[in-house]
């Protein structure tokens, strides 16, 4: 009997041992490596790269976890025992960050987890709105990657930003930022650089003494001319007033010539405005602008006013004609950076009598 005992215990042990040694041989999840393509970033990895894992105990694949909360996908056709391929997901509303974060492997062997660090990648400037900015205005910026902005420069010198997105963020322009200044934004993965063209904006006269153009006077048949006028939009203004005479047959007012207001590199009519607020005495008032050159062309744009209330009006220098107005040839191809006169006045045949027209804030504008 007490053989028999032994002979038990001892066909127990031999049994326990077996069963032991069976579990040391059990396969485990390793993993030696995470290699991101294309590239060869050991366990580091930008958004949307692939990355490559090795190890051994891989085979049968089934969740990939990072940062403890993102559930990442994968192709179960490109997973072997010693490694499986997936790609770096980045989704705000999932809370994706950038920096080392944990990522879990589960396999049918268990579950592996491993640090990785995510990269940020250098930002990207694909569009601005409007494309040709104005110096003084809000730009707004689109591209990619704006995380974790820590400046925003035009010219050199720093500018304030609100972002709106990870890829938009609205700067506000220096008054005195010249076209061609460089727009520079940097993040912790590097900088994004683009060349900002700016509207080219001449004050020709906003009659409180700012201007090109400061010393108006009037000729011709007109009843009287202030170019000192309370009351404007923005301060003084010029009203001139026709009250019926004809005996010069032509009226105006004007601030003379002189030097061109736009630079030679400025020559596009096409891309030349005139910006003017106008008010009047009443509606059917008939406006003429003229524009005169340093080689002594000339051109002009009359119009008649709808409405007496102040608004801004803003006409195409390409829209203006020959023979005071009335001819059959645009300003289209006008080299507009040989205007260097402006002349303000009343079409005398088609407008009521009196007519009192009022004007300020005379601008040429170039972009």
């Amino acid at each position: 009997m007490i053989n028999k005992i032994k002979n038990s215990i001892l066909l127990l042990f031999v049994l326990a041992s077996f069963t032991g040694c069976q579990n040391d041989d059990a396969a485990t999840a390793t993993i030696d490596a995470m290699v991101a393509e294309p590239g060869d970033l050991l366990n580091q990895a930008f958004p949307s790269n692939k990355v490559r894992v090795e190890g051994e105990g891989l085979k049968g694949l089934k969740t990939i976890t990072l940062d403890n909360k993102i559930n990442i996908s994968f192709n179960p056709n490109y997973n072997s025992d010693q490694a499986f391929i997936f790609t770096i997901p980045f989704d705000d509303k999932l809370g994706s960050r950038f920096g080392v974060q944990p990522i879990a492997f589960t396999t049918a062997n268990g579950t592996v987890t491993k640090n990785i660090e995510i990269l940020q990648p250098v930002p990207t400037i694909t569009k601005t709105t409007p494309a040709v900015a104005t110096p003084g205005f809000p730009l707004e910026i689109e591209g990619t990657w704006f995380y974790n902005i820590s400046s925003v420069t035009v010219g050199g010198k720093s500018v304030s930003y609100t972002a709106k997105s990870s890829s938009s963020i609205i700067i506000g322009l220096p008054a005195d930022a010249a076209s061609g200044s460089e727009l520079v934004i940097t993040t912790p993965g590097g900088t994004a650089k683009k060349t900002i063209d700016f509207v080219t904006i001449v004050l020709v006269s906003d009659f409180d003494g700012n201007g090109v153009r400061k010393d108006w006077f009037s000729y011709g048949d007109v009843a009287s001319f202030n170019a000192n006028t309370s009351g404007g939009p923005t301060g003084n203004y010029a009203s001139f007033t026709w009250s019926g005479s004809t005996s010069n047959g032509y009226n105006g007012s004007s601030a003379g010539g002189g030097s061109s207001f736009l630079s030679a590199t400025n020559s596009d009519a096409k891309k030349a405005y005139i910006d003017i607020d106008i008010s009047a005495n009443v509606a059917g008032a008939q406006f003429a602008i003229q524009l005169n050159t340093i080689d002594n062309k000339n051109y002009a744009y009359n119009f008649k006013v709808t409405d007496v209330n102040w608004a801004t009006k803003t006409i195409s220098i390409a829209d203006f004609k020959d023979d005071y107005g009335y001819g059959g040839n645009t300003a289209a191809a006008l080299d507009v950076s040989k205007i260097n006169e402006i002349k303000i006045g009343v079409i005398q045949n088609d407008t009521p009598n009196p007519t009192t027209i009022k004007y300020d804030n005379v601008k040429i504008r170039y972009q």
